[in-house]
């Protein structure tokens, strides 16, 4: 079994920025913080999971427990080292905005009787030449509705939201379908969902028809190259763009290295 593991965040970290790259996969170096949109995500992701893994004992969830949960995850996973980016935007308002989309979500989907069949699941698989590299998927939510009828639900908290056309080419769920298909026997039908939480939309793909046979090709491709690129660690430089703003590696990059960060430390 190859030891090296590939995931989707890998791949596009790849593509985003060869430094920031570099600097996780390559020297395990930890980042300096973390931005409060990426600890809102993580919440929100936290609390859903909850949502669908908690004992009903014969009772339906009120969103009152919903948003307790909700609470002491934010209280108890809070750490000194959250940033803010957004001008005039405090930490409440990062709160409140979690708690806004959890409430779309409970009005749209109670009483969460969804066929579910885990939540964060976890599947590894192997491709390329000799089933030679390790692709980890992790799926916020897998649902089973029949005899080989599955959906894939990913959760999404950020402000951008996509077409049923910008979806048909998400190489994120080709992943996750990826894994579906090569590790269950069953899978002859398989949805896509993903759950725009600020909007209270979602954009569903019905019975996708899509090529493990490419897909598999096109990752293999991509991490061929990213392991060429990794025996030269020198040709891995920054790539600015203003997600610069939301990373935590200023101290070690050569386009940032003494210049001051426009985060501030959230409270």
């Amino acid at each position: 079994m190859p030891s090296d593991r590939f995931s989707y965040s890998r791949l596009q970290l790849f593509d985003q920025c060869l430094a920031k790259y570099r600097f996780i996969y390559l020297d395990g170096r930890p980042a300096g913080g973390e931005s409060i949109e990426s600890y809102l995500g993580g919440r929100l992701h936290e609390a859903l999971e909850w949502l669908y893994r908690e004992p009903r004992t014969g009772r339906n969830i009120l969103f009152d427990d919903l948003l307790n949960q909700y609470r002491s995850l934010w209280k108890e996973a809070w750490h000194g080292c959250v940033h803010i980016v957004q001008t005039g935007w405090q930490t409440d308002d990062y709160y409140q905005l979690g708690q806004r989309c959890l409430a779309g979500f409970y009005r749209r989907y109670a009483p969460f009787d969804e066929p579910v069949e885990g939540t964060e699941r976890v599947i590894s698989f192997t491709l390329g030449r000799d089933e030679g590299y390790l692709m980890t998927a992790v799926m916020d939510r897998l649902d089973q509705h029949g005899p080989g009828w599955w959906s894939i639900h990913d959760y999404k908290s950020g402000k951008r939201i996509i077409t049923a056309a910008q979806a048909e080419k998400d190489l994120q769920m080709k992943v996750y379908y990826l894994a579906l298909v090569k590790t269950l026997e069953n899978a002859e039908r398989v949805d896509v969902v993903w759950h725009f939480l600020r909007h209270g939309r979602e954009v569903v793909l019905e019975n996708v028809v899509w090529s493990p046979r490419r897909i598999a090709t096109m990752i293999s491709k991509r991490i061929e190259k990213i392991k060429e690129r990794e025996t030269q660690p020198q040709t891995l430089q920054p790539g600015e763009s203003i997600l610069c703003n939301w990373c935590y590696y200023w101290d070690v990059c050569p386009a940032k290295a003494g210049q001051t960060h426009p985060a501030r430390v959230a409270e």
